[in-house]
């Protein structure tokens, strides 16, 4: 920043500045997903175990212009600390059933929540009220993990209704912004629910799901539904809640599936993009949460067509745990790294799925023949 730009950019009031502070103490922390929102003069933060706290900071910034002698960067620290205490367990699954509804998170396995696979990269999570119930919940109430989700299944369909901020963009885009905290794109999961709306967007619902505050549906009109792929993709992007940048239909048995057209539609490229930048966030968050010097790398790329594929780095020679993804660059020490495609090292024999992982991981051969790498090299992809 300039010297000229600090001298007129205009002064933080005492309250941001107070804000400013707590955001430095949470990144010091590793709680990097936080954002200030000043409407609410509050901190919305990812705070792990598939949940989000909110920091208002209306009482502690008064009790905090109340002691100016004290001791104000101890008083922040204690307060994110109190703030991030995380919230009980409910006691009894008869207390919980009240509160019970669902949730959609990031695909993970080593957390501590009750979990399972919803739609590919992503889960269901059973909440009670705010909290994520653990993955104890079950045994210290001594009924099933499948009674639990069966009864936020009821529970969440029972309070299913469109709210009235839904409204419509035109005649076919329903807009449906979550301002209540419902959850309320967990609700493509229960049965027969997007089916539902096929009669209000005229024709087969398509749904968007780029945040956890926000559902998009539109009918399936190759145009539209490609408009929306675009339109998603920029709030997946800035939003502080990500979900997914991908559309979701029902098959012909009424299931709700990713929504993949086929080669020649005009919303292909999209969906194909839309796949694999959910794959590398979803292991990519896992990465960082897990922080195993073992786990490679995804990345996201695209080729001279616009096309994209994802991709990673594997050094022969170093433990190393694979995502899946369409090319693998080859990193033998000495030499330049050439590009196979993921079905090559499946082929040849070099990958063992790392059963414990998810999204999934798959451990490299630590010392590959030669003959081996001699047969990898042959195939290599040329640029």
């Amino acid at each position: 920043m300039g010297i000229l730009e600090r001298l007129t950019r205009p002064a933080r009031s005492p309250r941001e500045r107070f804000a400013d502070q707590v955001l430095a103490e949470l990144r010091r922390l590793g709680f990097t997903d936080a954002e200030f929102r000043p409407t609410q003069f509050a901190i919305v933060c990812e705070c792990g175990q598939d949940a989000y706290s909110t920091l208002f900071l209306s009482k502690a910034f008064t009790q905090y212009q109340r002691n100016p002698g004290g001791d104000r960067k101890q008083f922040v620290r204690e307060f994110v600390a109190h703030s991030l205490t995380p919230p009980a367990q409910p006691e009894s699954f008869a207390d919980a059933l009240p509160d019970l509804r669902l949730a959609l998170r990031h695909a993970a396995r080593g957390t501590r929540t009750l979990r399972r696979p919803a739609l590919p990269h992503l889960d269901e999570v059973v909440l009670a009220g705010d909290v994520p119930l653990d993955i104890d919940s079950p045994g210290r109430w001594g009924v099933s993990a499948e009674a639990i989700f069966a009864a936020a299944h009821h529970r969440t369909l029972a309070r299913a209704d469109l709210p009235s901020s839904a409204g419509f963009f035109g005649p076919s885009v329903l807009h449906v912004p979550d301002y209540g905290g419902e959850q309320l794109v967990s609700w493509v999961l229960l049965e027969g629910w997007l089916a539902e709306l096929d009669e209000q967007v005229g024709g087969r619902a398509v749904a968007f799901l780029p945040s956890t505050l926000m559902l998009l549906v539109c009918a399936d009109e190759p145009r539209l539904v490609e408009q929306l792929f675009e339109l998603a993709a920029d709030e997946y992007a800035r939003t502080p809640r990500p979900l997914s940048p991908m559309a979701y239909t029902t098959d012909d048995d009424g299931r709700v599936v990713p929504f993949l057209p086929p080669r020649g539609h005009p919303a292909h490229p999209a969906a194909a993009r839309a796949a694999r930048r959910l794959a590398v966030d979803v292991a990519e968050h896992q990465r960082r949460t897990l922080a195993d010097p073992r786990l490679a790398e995804a990345t996201l790329a695209a080729r001279p067509d616009g096309s994209a594929f994802t991709s990673a780095v594997w050094a022969v020679g170093t433990p190393a745990l694979l995502p899946a993804v369409d090319l693998v660059g080859v990193s033998v020490p000495g030499e330049k790294v050439f590009h196979v495609p993921w079905a090559l090292l499946v082929e040849a024999d070099l990958l063992i799925e790392e059963i414990d992982y998810r999204p999934a991981r798959f451990s490299a051969v630590p010392a590959p023949s030669a003959a081996s790498l001699g047969y990898l090299r042959e195939r290599a992809v040329r640029w």
